[in-house]
């Protein structure tokens, strides 16, 4: 029984690509967010438009506020003298649960980039695009 249960769950994860669901996303709130010194606050606004060119794309709105937050946070991981960054794109939102039907806050997609950075604008844009780009993906894949 247990290799069927094993079984069964590798089928499922090989066929999707994530263990989330995006289905039905209406509206988000964009958030970035960078926890280090190594990356300049200007980044921020940049990732932002980046951030709204995929979700228009999506056709999924990010005017006004929407109880959804998609995020984007830059983190410094300490290696010696090299500049590790990790980016990572998030959805929050608020969710009942199951057992108790309480509300709580629950992070309801993840994706991580882990990064070298040789030249921090490129390799930044690019981990940033590369996050979108996989979660764009699914979207469409979950919306079909």
């Amino acid at each position: 029984m247990k290799i069927v249960l094993l079984l069964l769950t590798l089928f499922v994860f090989a066929n999707a690509q994530t263990p989330y669901t995006l289905a039905h996303y209406k509206s988000v709130y964009p958030v970035v967010e960078i926890f280090t010194d190594k990356v300049p606050v200007k980044y921020k606004q940049e990732i932002l438009k980046i951030m709204k060119e995929y979700t228009s794309e999506m056709k999924i709105n990010t005017e006004g506020f929407s109880d959804r937050a998609l995020g984007i946070i830059v983190t410094r991981v300490a290696v010696g003298e090299t500049l590790i960054l990790k980016v990572e794109l998030l959805v929050g939102e608020d969710v009942k649960r199951l057992d108790d039907g309480e509300e709580t806050f629950a992070l309801t997609y993840q994706k991580i980039d882990i990064i070298e950075v040789d030249n921090l604008h490129e390799d930044l844009i690019d981990s940033v695009e590369y996050l979108l780009e996989e979660f764009k993906e699914q979207y469409i894949e979950d919306n079909e």
